[in-house]
């Protein structure tokens, strides 16, 4: 049975320490699920030129962030990697036609440890990473992850992990500093968020794709592609037809959508 694929949205690194209902979701999540051989991370935080695969069997950890509490800094996930199945996951996407790199050492950014820290906090099941092209659009995500679907016939797990809504722009501006964690949300983030929860529901995969054009706020929403590229991999690797389920909606710091989803 092939497994479904997923997008976690993980907004601030502050989610690893903050009890917010996104915490406690993913601290949740993997009950719901199969233990899978392993899981493939897209993060809206490993940017390349090309499509790269990590196939590092012992990956690091990378703090990219700054200004934050020493404790998020102190945190290791020693999930190991599994340079099979990197070559599996590199195979199918040259079989689709697509350049590929491999890359012997890299270790977790915070869009793939903070996370699948808080699903798999014994860091036993393997994470296998592949870089989002920040520089293509929406359409070019879609088709990758069109590449790599057959992977979930082979218990592989794909997940994308970015933000639902990503304008920092908005928060380090706001007149009244830093908006409260738990502040109600403001009404462009809601409207972009529910949008996008009622196109994946019905399938409409040419609306989300084209959602720069079609969204409400979609720039307020995203003033660049990066951190919902995620998204669209996951929708791909689901297969032709797929609906995604908002499994979680909760919102942080008024402008942070931190929607999950379901796509099978």
């Amino acid at each position: 049975m092939s497994l479904p694929t997923f997008f976690l949205s993980h907004g601030s690194p502050m989610l690893a320490l903050t009890d917010t209902p996104a915490h406690r979701f993913l601290e949740h999540f993997a009950s719901t699920l199969p233990r899978p051989r392993a899981v493939l991370v897209v993060s809206a935080h490993f940017e390349t030129d090309r499509p790269t695969v990590v196939s590092d069997p012992h990956p690091e950890m990378i703090y990219d962030f700054r200004g934050f509490p020493k404790p998020l800094y102190e945190i290791n996930y020693p999930a190991p990697g599994d340079a099979a199945v990197a070559a599996e996951v590199a195979d199918e996407l040259r079989a689709a036609g697509l350049p590929v790199d491999v890359a012997p050492k890299r270790g977790f950014d915070h869009g793939t440890w903070i996370p699948l820290s808080l699903v798999w906090p014994s860091a036993d099941v393997p994470l296998v990473q592949l870089s989002i092209q920040p520089h293509r659009d929406a359409a070019y995500h879609y088709a990758l992850g069109r590449a790599i679907a057959a992977l979930r016939d082979k218990d592989v797990l794909v997940i994308g992990t970015g933000a639902a809504t990503h304008n920092l722009r908005v928060l380090f501006r706001n007149p009244g500093g830093m908006p409260a964690v738990d502040a109600p949300p403001v009404d462009w983030a809601r409207e972009f968020a529910d949008w996008v929860a009622d196109r994946a529901a019905v399938g409409d995969a040419a609306s989300l794709i084209d959602y720069r054009a079609k969204a409400p706020h979609a720039v307020m929403a995203h003033p660049d592609d990066d951190h919902f590229l995620p998204f669209f991999v996951a929708l791909g690797a689901a297969g032709e037809g797929a609906r995604g389920e908002r499994i979680h909606n909760s919102y942080e710091y008024q402008a942070l959508s931190m929607d999950m989803y379901r796509f099978s």
